[in-house]
């Protein structure tokens, strides 16, 4: 074969192995919104109730969102009741929540085994009746990691902000 031929061969492997990279990367980073996406919803779904506080509740809250979570991030926001956080707005609004309007964009190109989501999302407040009492939009950042081929919550930054105004 010519040089000349060699290097149009090279250049059409080196652009098909550029595709063929972007598509598993965009999979990648769907399975990593889309199990982003899971958490949020199991997070923030809390139905209303008096003894939400009760050892049982928490456990089972502790449990629900449990697998979610690498076991480093989830001894993190056991220790600090970061599971708990949706408690608090819940308990002190006396409503239950509902996240809305999630959306997720990709903050860089996924490493191996991590990668970075800004989300923003729409806390929903209803009553009993299930009428809508409340909406409060939030944002936040969202570190995914791959760990035994499923995407698990790493690190989760919320809107503090947000989060401490509904539940003081």
């Amino acid at each position: 074969m010519t040089l000349r031929l060699k290097g149009t061969l090279l250049t059409m492997l080196i652009v098909l192995l550029t595709i063929a990279t972007g598509c598993d990367n965009s999979k990648e980073v769907n399975q990593a919104i889309q199990a982003g996406e899971t958490y949020k919803n199991v997070e923030y779904t809390v139905t209303y109730q008096e003894d939400i506080f009760s050892e049982e509740s928490i456990l089972e809250r502790n449990k629900l969102i449990k697998p979610f979570l690498t076991d480093e991030y989830y001894s993190k926001a056991e220790l600090n009741r970061y599971t708990t956080l949706p408690f608090l707005i819940v308990q002190k609004q006396q409503l239950s929540l509902k996240p809305e309007n999630l959306a997720f964009e990709p903050l860089n190109q996924p490493t191996e085994n991590t990668y970075d989501l800004h989300y923003t999302l729409d806390f929903v407040l209803f009553d009993q009746d299930e009428n809508e009492v409340k909406r409060v939009p939030s944002k936040g950042l969202l570190t995914m990691m791959k760990v035994d081929d499923k995407w698990l919550v790493q690190a989760d930054e919320p809107d503090w902000k947000v989060s401490a105004e509904l539940s003081q």
